[in-house]
């Protein structure tokens, strides 16, 4: 049941990357950049 839970989740990601006109390739890339780095800001879905 989780796998389908996170399998939601990244789709609701990218459906909302798509609506906002934005890349979501680029969001994912500065996620994991952020994770990697605390020093740099994770992206925000919120507009």
């Amino acid at each position: 049941m989780e796998r389908f839970q996170d399998t939601a989740n990244l789709l609701t990601v990218i459906k909302t990357c798509r609506r906002q006109g934005r890349s979501v390739i680029e969001f994912f890339e500065r996620a994991i950049k952020a994770m990697v780095n605390s020093n740099m800001q994770a992206p925000s879905l919120i507009p």
